[in-house]
């Protein structure tokens, strides 16, 4: 087998992100080599020092002067990813950055202008297309598993009271830019269509700072397929993660394993409508519909990860399965969202 020449590759952020999920995801790897990370904490720069033998830096500056790495992976607070990688990419390195890409679409539009300039590759980390429940779920979708799919529910629901720099606006914080993203990208794939209309309410009820906790979001698209989403950390009670509904049966998920009910179009007969009084003074009629009930893992046809892709990318000239275009359609679905939708404090005054 032939040796496999390491992407080399610098860090900047090492919170969450940065650490639990880039260096995570790379160290140990062939195909990857961390060679520099920066970071404003001394702890955790001297944690890479000792854990990964790479050189540190206090500010990404400095590393973008010195470092040696033909990727930058950006994993900072989200107001700074535009300025990071645009820096970055005129250092003449590819850059990774995490999600929200940027507030602002203008400023998502400025980084692919700059990649294409430079001619260096932008990767966004939409890794949530990835995960083994999502393809499982589009795979449905598309082999019309419980027929054609004309809605689909998310909610990611907890309660808890956050504190962090992701519940001011100032970071680019709240529940829509950090967890939001994700699903909205994901939805987005499964919708299968542009988007037509959008709602969105946004509420702040249990956290910190002075941004959404609280996510209600709606999206039609021009195939007339709804999609629901809610995230809060203000729902004390879980509901399944997942719902879609089709024109012969349901299913749920709750990112494991998927319970599917569905009947056999060809084993009913048409239902034609009857106008005359029923004779028991009831609703409905006495059909018996033939469900069948499933419970299969929710496991996607496709395997790889979002790093097989990056390697892919940046070694084989395979094409970015994260499109530039699909991620700008994203941020326009956030500011929409934003700029349509309302915004209201519900915290307590006690706690204000």
């Amino acid at each position: 087998m032939a040796k496999v020449k390491p992407i080399k590759a610098a860090v900047v952020g090492l919170g969450r992100a940065g650490w639990n999920i880039h260096v995570h995801r790379m160290r140990g790897r062939p195909e990857f080599q961390i060679t520099a990370v920066a970071d404003s904490e001394r702890s955790r720069r001297e944690e890479a020092r000792r854990e990964l033998q790479c050189e540190t830096y206090e500010d990404y500056e400095s590393l973008l002067r010195s470092a040696e790495a033909e990727l930058v992976v950006v994993a900072t607070n989200s107001s700074t990813h535009t300025p990071i990688t645009i820096a970055a990419l005129k250092s003449g390195r590819h850059v990774l950055v995490e999600k929200p890409m940027a507030t602002r679409v203008a400023d998502a539009k400025r980084m692919v202008r700059t990649a294409e300039t430079t001619g260096k590759k932008l990767l966004v980390h939409q890794n949530y297309r990835f995960h083994p429940y999502t393809r499982h779920l589009m795979d449905v979708i598309q082999d019309k598993t419980i027929g054609n799919v004309f809605e689909i529910r998310c909610r990611v629901l907890t309660f808890a009271r956050r504190n962090d720099w992701q519940t001011l606006r100032k970071y680019g914080g709240g529940v829509l830019n950090n967890t939001g993203v994700h699903f909205v990208d994901a939805t987005m794939q499964m919708l299968e269509s542009p988007v037509k209309e959008v709602f969105c309410d946004l509420k702040l009820v249990s956290d910190s700072g002075d941004t959404e906790d609280q996510v209600k979001l709606l999206l039609r698209g021009e195939n007339g397929r709804v999609v629901d989403i809610e995230i809060s950390t203000s729902c004390a009670f879980p509901e399944p993660p997942w719902t879609l509904l089709g024109t012969r049966g349901t299913l749920t998920c709750d990112n494991k394993t998927s319970k599917i009910r569905r009947f056999d179009l060809g084993k009913v007969k048409r239902l034609e409508v009857d106008e005359r009084p029923p004779a028991t003074r009831q609703y409905g009629n006495a059909e018996v519909l033939p469900w069948e009930d499933l419970e299969v893992p929710a496991l996607g046809r496709q395997t790889s990860d979002y790093y097989d892709n990056v390697w892919g990318v940046l070694r084989k000239g395979k094409p970015q399965e994260v499109t530039l275009e699909s991620v700008i359609e994203v941020m326009k679905v956030i500011e929409r969202a934003r700029e349509q939708g309302s915004f209201a404090s519900w915290r307590p005054a006690k706690w204000s």
